[in-house]
């Protein structure tokens, strides 16, 4: 069954057998890898039992069953299994990492982030200036770029608390994290980043990017929804956010779901082998969508984020002329986005292209196009023909 409750159907094209709607929104989440999925089933079905009772051997074998997945976790981002925090994704991560660093700072404090973040990292930063802290956020070039000489003199005495996103999830933009935590070091300055786009086709090991807080979640890499981690560099000290148990190292309350930890581990687990070539197999398949749409839609279409570094597997596309609402409405075959699910909720504008320069007629034209691993040729050309031909059809 597809999302709408509706039966797949499936389409001969090229030589091929599509299952329509072709889902092109890996930015939003990705698909359970059958592999995970298959390693979470015992602890979904028999293996029940609490993790954090060890009066008898179930007990033991699921908190020993945790721990595994916790090193799978460390070793995707080069850490210590112990530096490892369970969450239920990564906005939870997110608000331990800003609200938990900051509530355990002493006297007044600044932050400093980017306006392009994600509204897990902008929402937590705005209650946290409700509680005192004060916060800077720097904007972005048109390629959505931050400017490093922009941060260091943005850094006051009081600040104590950096957070960059790895990765945009609207553009792709990837920042540089070895850079930033090169500066911040200098200072004597906490470093976090939002990892959550970046870790399925790129490397980040914690140590070189000097970071001190990194959040992640299961469901953009390949693992289940509900699940997510912050690693917490050690030394770093955080206040919790949530009250009732010790688990977590008392970081975080709560009876940990082993079925979701054991996927989050071997979903990581995975990646440490294939990421390599899943980038690679990801950008032929970008490379062969944005060659589909210049030939057939030419100036029309302006790449956002192009001259910058950017994972493979996002493309932000504007498209002059073209209501993207309207586009997206006309193609149910197609699983695609304007941007951040999360700012769809709220039905605004992108934040993210608005800082990036883009005017109102512009963002409105705009489309993210997410590409995966288990994304084919066929379904890229297929999904490229589809857009030009409603898109030639908008444009009359």
């Amino acid at each position: 069954m597809s999302d709408d409750g509706r039966l797949r159907e499936s389409i001969s094209f090229a030589g091929a057998t599509l299952s329509l709607p072709i889902y092109l929104d890996h930015q939003a989440s990705t698909p359970l890898d059958l592999q995970v999925r298959e390693a979470m089933a015992p602890y979904q079905d028999e293996l029940y039992g609490n993790p954090h009772s060890r009066t008898h051997q179930r007990g033991l074998s699921l908190h020993q069953a945790i721990e595994t997945a916790r090193e799978h976790v460390a070793a995707l981002i080069k850490a210590a299994p112990h530096e490892i925090i369970f969450t239920s994704g990564a906005t939870e991560a997110n608000n331990l990492a800003l609200l938990g660093f900051l509530r355990a700072q002493k006297g007044p404090h600044h932050v400093i982030s980017v306006m392009t973040e994600h509204e897990a990292i902008l929402q937590p930063l705005k209650a946290a200036e409700a509680e005192g802290a004060r916060v800077t956020l720097l904007p972005v070039d048109e390629e959505g770029r931050l400017d490093l000489r922009a941060l260091e003199n943005a850094i006051q005495e009081q600040t104590v608390l950096v957070s960059v996103m790895a990765a945009n999830n609207e553009t792709g933009l990837c920042h540089d994290l070895p850079a930033i935590g090169e500066i911040c070091a200098g200072k004597g300055i906490a470093f976090h980043t939002d990892a959550v786009q970046a870790l399925a086709t790129q490397e980040v090991d914690v140590g070189r990017a000097g970071l001190s807080l990194l959040s992640l979640s299961g469901h953009k890499l390949y693992g289940p929804m509900g699940i997510g981690a912050l690693y917490v560099k050690e030394s770093t000290v955080l206040s919790p956010l949530t009250f009732g148990g010790n688990q977590e190292g008392g970081l975080r309350a709560g009876t940990l779901p082993t079925a979701l930890c054991v996927g989050l581990g071997e979903a990581c687990r995975l990646l440490t082998r294939r990421r390599k070539a899943d980038a690679a197999h990801i950008l032929d398949l970008r490379e062969r969508l944005k060659v589909h749409l210049v030939e057939k839609l030419g100036s029309s279409a302006r790449f956002n984020s192009e001259a910058a570094p950017h994972i493979p597997g996002c493309l932000s596309v504007t498209i002059e002329g073209v209501d993207a609402e309207e586009l997206l409405f006309e193609l149910p075959d197609l699983a695609l986005s304007t941007g951040s699910a999360c700012s769809s909720l709220a039905g605004e504008p992108s934040h993210v292209l608005r800082a990036m320069g883009l005017g109102a007629e512009a963002v409105a034209a705009t489309v993210r196009i997410g590409i995966g691993r288990e994304t084919t040729g066929a379904e890229i050309d297929y999904a490229a023909g589809r857009l030009v031909e409603v898109c030639r059809r908008q444009l009359g």
